[in-house]
């Protein structure tokens, strides 16, 4: 049909961009670097994840993992997401002289700049396109509440464990409950750059912080071709973030996150905290379908307005 609309959720994180298109789902590094004048000439005719954006060449996501600009800061999402965006509609194979609605979602730590997000969307100019998608936006961690299936009538919260931020958000019989959510800027990149740190310390190599994040998934490192176990001091930067979430949810909300009727975890982060015995106990406690950082794109394509 020429007026169809091509929906796409996509989840703009800090360490992956996660993208859901009807009931498929991908994800993509959020890495974005510069493509330098010698590699245009080597690259010349290669151009996947290679896009003209504000005048420069840049390789997007695992291409441009090795020399990575830091992806933390509000200010790359603002400039960035657009060339991330356009990157996850190419890959979806959308047909760009279509119709497109785009769902995201922020964290309500940048909920106060959402005007500087939404407007850096509005009009979308990479290589020789340019494209004008609607836009719906939502809290991070409301497609986590909108994704799970089960009983959620009552005060429910949901625990969103991002790359950059740690999201809190409570609703009330589907509503949300601006006043008695909260968000913290200690995702689970604490640990990544941690584990960054270490690997500096004990074999003084410089690594990226996105590498540093595959190291941590991975659980070793190669050093001069010989893989090195790092494992167990993986285990203990995750059982260390595991207490600190525990702890901040005490200290922050632990009245709500007793009476609620639902806690749902979710999130990359949620990974660590799916094997705690003292979370296992807890009747109100419950997690999201695995992959837990699906959750968000799979619920925004289910809101209802």
């Amino acid at each position: 049909m020429a007026n169809e609309i091509q929906k796409i959720a996509i989840d703009i994180g800090y360490g992956d961009t996660k993208v859901a298109v009807g009931k498929e789902v991908f994800k993509f590094a959020s890495a974005i670097s510069k493509q330098k004048e010698a590699q245009s000439e080597y690259f010349e005719g290669k151009n996947e994840g290679v896009y003209d954006f504000l005048g420069k060449k840049y390789f997007v996501g695992d291409n441009a993992l090795f020399e990575a600009v830091s992806t933390r800061g509000f200010d790359f999402l603002v400039k960035y997401s657009p060339l991330l965006v356009y990157h996850a509609i190419k890959k979806a194979n959308f047909d760009l002289s279509k119709d497109i609605h785009i769902f995201t979602g922020l964290s309500i730590v940048n909920w106060g700049e959402k005007e500087r997000f939404l407007e850096s969307l509005k009009s979308i100019k990479v290589d020789n396109d340019i494209l004008s998608p609607k836009i719906t936006l939502m809290a991070q961690g409301q497609g986590v509440f909108c994704d799970y299936e089960k009983e959620k009538e009552g005060l429910v919260c949901v625990v969103d464990i991002g790359y950059n931020t740690f999201d809190f958000l409570v609703f009330d019989n589907g509503n949300p409950r601006q006043d008695l959510s909260f968000a913290t800027k200690k995702g689970a990149n604490v640990i990544i750059t941690e584990l960054q740190n270490i690997i500096k310390k004990r074999y003084s190599l410089d690594i990226s912080e996105q590498s540093s994040k595959d190291i941590f998934q991975n659980g070793f490192i190669e050093i001069y071709g010989e893989k090195i176990d790092l494992s167990d001091s993986i285990d203990d930067l995750k059982e260390e973030y595991s207490e600190f979430i525990i702890n901040e949810l005490r200290n922050q909300r632990e009245d709500i996150v007793k009476t609620a009727k639902r806690v749902i975890f979710s999130g990359g982060g949620a990974y660590f905290l799916d094997n705690v015995k003292s979370l296992k106990n807890v009747k109100n406690v419950d997690f999201s379908d695995k992959p837990y950082e699906y959750a968000n794109v799979k619920g925004y394509l289910k809101w209802k307005k």
